[in-house]
């Protein structure tokens, strides 16, 4: 039943298709005669260097000289001493700088390879950054291990970092 409404609808589209091609094309010449042409504008050179020299003269006239760095530092209280200094905060590197690589469970403990800064190893739960490994930044605590979501947290600078494989 389905194959016969199937074919039949087919059937009714392949004839349309074929009756379309076997008819006549239409000509659609467009005629662009009847649009306006655009209206030449003769400017000479030196009518036009008057006209950019007034424009420019009563910009100028608008312009406020630029203040020194001394009158802008005085109208801030608060904030960097220096606005036009590099940042005094430097942006914490630590998700470019570790890379984990794996994760290892034994009887004991549970292991995480990584890769810091070039060096590849092993931490484990009570790894320190600084004190007990060199594979973390100074500081830097392990915090928790979670083999099942393979999540690695990490404690630095009072901030809980979440590293995934």
């Amino acid at each position: 039943m389905k194959y016969i409404k199937f074919s039949n609808y087919s059937f009714i589209i392949l004839s349309t298709i074929f009756l379309m091609s076997c008819s006549q094309k239409l000509n659609t010449d467009i005629d662009l005669s009847n649009l306006p042409k655009p209206k030449n504008l003769n400017i000479t050179q030196k009518e036009n260097n008057q006209l950019i020299n007034l424009k420019d003269k009563k910009y100028i006239s608008d312009l406020l000289p630029l203040e020194n760095k001394e009158q802008i530092l005085s109208k801030f209280k608060y904030g960097k001493v220096d606005p036009f200094s590099e940042s005094e905060f430097q942006l914490n590197n630590i998700y470019s700088d570790l890379k984990l690589t794996g994760f290892l469970n034994t009887k004991n403990k549970k292991y995480v390879f990584v890769n810091y800064l070039g060096n590849k190893g092993t931490i484990s739960e009570k790894s320190i950054g600084g004190r007990n490994t060199n594979l973390l930044p100074a500081g830097a605590k392990v915090i928790n291990i979670d083999l099942k979501s393979l999540e690695l947290t990490i404690n630095y600078e009072n901030e809980n970092f979440v590293f995934e494989l």
